[in-house]
């Protein structure tokens, strides 16, 4: 049997005992919630005496040893939770034994596998299929999906409660939408902060969150580039300078993620050239113009930030695909000056901001000449 985490909370007696269960997905907030239930059911069948977790570790873990722990908990005739963290850790060929041998479990004994989908995506290890699939023959797995923008608002506002606190709707799209993401761990940590924060004060509010929460550097970003769009020099150098000088971020991190919001503005700006609109189905032969890596492609984008459709379309409205064309050569020329391959400058920060300006401008290109003489004339259009 296989569940999601929505369909496991209203599904009628799931219990892990006599069962293998598998935790995976990359919500781990959720996954200690499960656990804790799983505890509590183990707790009432040994009467009130909580039996506890034995813990093991995925890369130690054989299928002779973790079978064997099943036995003596049977044998011992008591309740035995066995963890199993990290287990897509377990060695491949232990995984294909285990996954042979995975059968019936004495009612007294559950064994929980967990995994880590944690840290960069190229590094993720999943289960083995043929162990995933002998565990939901005779068990049950979970899935832990990222919850999308609305659930998160949701999940928020319920913690809040759970503190005695009223946290409003629009303060907690601010914490999923703008401020933290989705992540159910940030989210906890950062209500718990607010909650303290209020005092005696029954409720949160959206001024309370702009006090408290720090901003995400995309939130700067993405006001950086708004003002670009409308050609706001003075605005979008303010905002530049706040990163480099309050933030202390760097040059190098700043231009790829101003480089991947003209990107998004470039693909917005296709699809409504060819009648998309937010929610609408994209024609085959116009999504494969689209990148198909996930974090380049605008439309997966906004499976994630569903909030920023309508502020990509405005910033896709502002720019002709003369301008487009010329701010994307501006960041290429930007990226091998501070790479050293072009020109003679040296300082980032100067590079940077020079690009800033050249893309508010819409100047000629480059901004600046090898030798770092003066700028070109303003080049009309756009």
């Amino acid at each position: 049997m296989r569940l999601t985490y929505a369909k496991y909370l209203t599904a009628r007696d799931v219990s892990c005992l006599g069962r293998w269960c598998l935790l995976f997905g990359p919500e781990h907030r959720l996954k200690r919630e499960v656990l804790a239930r799983f505890r509590g059911q183990a707790k009432d069948a040994a009467g009130g005496e909580d039996p506890g977790w034995e813990v093991l570790e995925g890369p130690a873990v054989t299928a002779s040893d973790l079978l064997s722990r099943c036995q003596t908990g049977a044998l011992l005739d008591g309740t035995r939770l066995v963890l199993v963290d990290r287990a897509e850790r377990i060695d491949g060929r232990e995984q294909e034994a285990l996954a042979k041998r995975v059968g019936d479990l004495p009612p007294s004994v559950a064994v929980v596998l967990v995994t880590a989908e944690s840290g960069p995506r190229r590094e993720h290890k999943a289960l083995r299929a043929v162990l995933r699939r002998a565990i939901e023959e005779h068990g049950f797995s979970i899935e832990f999906a990222a919850l999308k923008g609305q659930e998160a608002v949701s999940w928020a506002v319920n913690r809040a409660k759970g503190l005695g606190k009223t946290l409003e709707r629009a303060a907690a799209r601010k914490l999923a939408e703008q401020k933290l993401g989705t992540g159910l761990g940030a989210l906890e940590l950062e209500i718990e902060k607010l909650a303290s924060f209020v005092g005696e004060r029954k409720t949160i509010t959206s001024a309370d969150v702009e006090e408290v929460t720090p901003r995400l550097i995309e939130e700067d970003i993405f006001r950086l580039v708004d003002a670009v769009a409308v050609q706001s020099s003075g605005r979008a150098v303010a905002v530049l300078r706040a990163l480099l000088r309050d933030r202390r971020e760097v040059p190098a991190r700043i231009l790829p993620m101003i480089a991947q919001a003209i990107r998004e503005i470039w693909q917005v700006k296709l699809l409504l050239d060819h009648g998309w609109q937010p929610g609408g189905e994209v024609e085959e032969g116009i999504r494969a113009l689209l990148p198909m890596e996930e974090r380049r492609n605008v439309l997966r984008a906004f499976t994630r930030r569903p909030w920023q459709v309508g502020d990509r379309i405005r910033q896709a409205n502002s720019f002709s695909w003369a301008r487009l064309a010329r701010a994307v050569q501006a960041l290429h020329d930007c990226d091998l000056t501070m790479k050293g391959a072009a020109g003679k400058m040296t300082d980032e920060s100067m590079a940077i901001e020079l690009l800033v300006i050249q893309l508010c401008r819409d100047l000629d290109l480059p901004l600046w000449d090898s030798e770092m003489r003066k700028p070109r004339p303003h080049a009309a259009g756009g």
